[in-house]
């Protein structure tokens, strides 16, 4: 089997089952209407946001949880920070009684069977161009700007210029990402792959080889990252080189250690 024809084969592993899809539906059906419900007119909006709309998160047999993002927009601008994140906490606490509930700033976490959720607070700019709301920062003292659903739109355009396989290309990237435990984070993994250039690429394998390889280390910092990040792309550079030798099963193999698969 041609590395094009196995990483096509994962890539097809990697993408989120009807089931899956249905539980974060019902989840966050609920999740709206209770937000409805609870918080009335001082809820102006919510919505999600991040990779289960943007189509490269993993599903549940290569990560434990699916994270599912969600913006929730509060009426009041004068509201702090801190007042808005501790009326999530309160909500989530209420509404769900029985689920874990904890604070993972800027989010609050509500941890479901099998989904977790992971609201943000936020309000809306005024005339911004740049970013469309404010969300706390990491210790919820001040805000910054974001423009929650830009990054998808980007990625959208992205991918068509990329023969439709910059997705396909991501998911791949992020199981490696994964099994490592994750080298980088998964939104900076996104990020580098709209932003790397791919010039000739056309396939699957083009892409997926020209973004593990661009993957930066100098910005790891940590020296396990790093000693990951060469494994990777040493394991991946020795797969070519079975592939260019016509050692097709041996390539294979080295594929499926890359991704941790036995």
């Amino acid at each position: 089997m041609s590395i094009l024809t196995h990483l096509e084969s994962l890539a097809g592993d990697v993408l989120l089952r009807p089931g899956e899809r249905k539980k974060v539906k019902d989840a966050v059906s609920k999740l709206g209407a209770r937000i409805n419900s609870y918080f009335g007119g001082e809820v102006i909006e919510h919505f999600r946001f991040g990779s289960i709309i943007r189509g490269t998160s993993l599903p549940q047999a290569f990560e434990e949880e699916m994270d599912v993002d969600y913006l929730v927009v509060f009426t009041d601008r004068s509201l702090s920070p801190k007042t808005l994140v501790r009326k999530l906490m309160d909500f989530a606490d209420r509404m769900y009684p029985r689920s874990t509930v904890y604070q993972s700033s800027p989010a609050v976490v509500i941890a479901l069977s099998a989904v977790k959720l992971e609201l943000v607070p936020a309000h809306r700019t005024l005339l911004g161009v740049l970013h469309s709301h404010r969300i706390p920062n990491s210790s919820a003292t001040d805000w910054i700007g974001t423009k929650p659903l830009g990054f998808e739109q980007k990625l959208v355009e992205r991918n068509k210029e990329c023969h439709h396989k910059l997705k396909a290309a991501i998911r791949l990237t992020k199981m490696w990402n994964a099994e490592n435990n994750y080298v980088l984070s998964s939104y900076r993994l996104e990020n580098i792959a709209v932003d790397t250039s791919y010039p000739f690429d056309s396939s699957l394998r083009d892409y997926f080889c020209r973004l593990m390889f661009d993957l930066p280390e100098l910005e790891l910092g940590e020296k396990w990252r790093v000693a990951r990040l060469r494994a990777g792309k040493a394991r991946l550079s020795k797969a070519l080189e079975y592939e260019k030798a016509g050692k097709l099963e041996d390539a294979e193999h080295i594929l499926d250690d890359l991704f941790g698969i036995e």
